[in-house]
């Protein structure tokens, strides 16, 4: 996950759009915290979670940001690129990771507009091969084909 959250994030920085947020400096620590949500997102430990307050604290941090959204294209589209260089071979873990941002970016589009309310505490979202999990052990798939490992 370091790995591709290294390569997505210079992606990012390098986007004349999604620069934008970074203008004021960026935390060194960025990266980890980035590669420690998706490592908990994909069923590693929960150290996100435990050290930044989970996925309300991350959807807080995007929040309220702007009423139209500029970001969200560009950000898949760096995300795809990101996965593309780093797993070049493996089409199937691919498309998940694929399915996995689109799902995510609508999520915390969700809550940009300045009058959004917030998420409150919700739950860390967990994804396997066959797409989002539920906290009863059900799967949605939204537009995502389901999977099998």
């Amino acid at each position: 996950m370091l790995a591709l959250a290294t390569d997505f994030h210079e992606r990012c920085l390098a986007h004349p759009t999604l620069s934008h947020p970074f203008a004021h400096g960026v935390d060194p620590a960025h990266v980890p915290h980035l590669a420690a949500y998706w490592g908990e997102v994909f069923g590693g430990p929960p150290d996100y979670s435990r050290s930044h307050g989970g996925h309300g604290a991350m959807i807080r941090v995007h929040a309220n940001q702007c009423d139209e959204d500029p970001f969200s294209a560009a950000f898949v589209e760096c995300f795809d690129a990101a996965v593309a260089a780093v797993l070049p071979g493996d089409t199937e873990l691919r498309a998940v990771l694929g399915d996995y941002i689109r799902a995510a970016t609508a999520e915390v589009v969700a809550y940009m507009p300045l009058s959004a309310a917030g998420p409150g505490d919700p739950p860390m979202p967990r994804w396997t091969w066959a797409g989002r999990q539920g906290l009863d052990g059900s799967v949605s798939t939204g537009d995502a084909v389901t999977r099998t490992p």
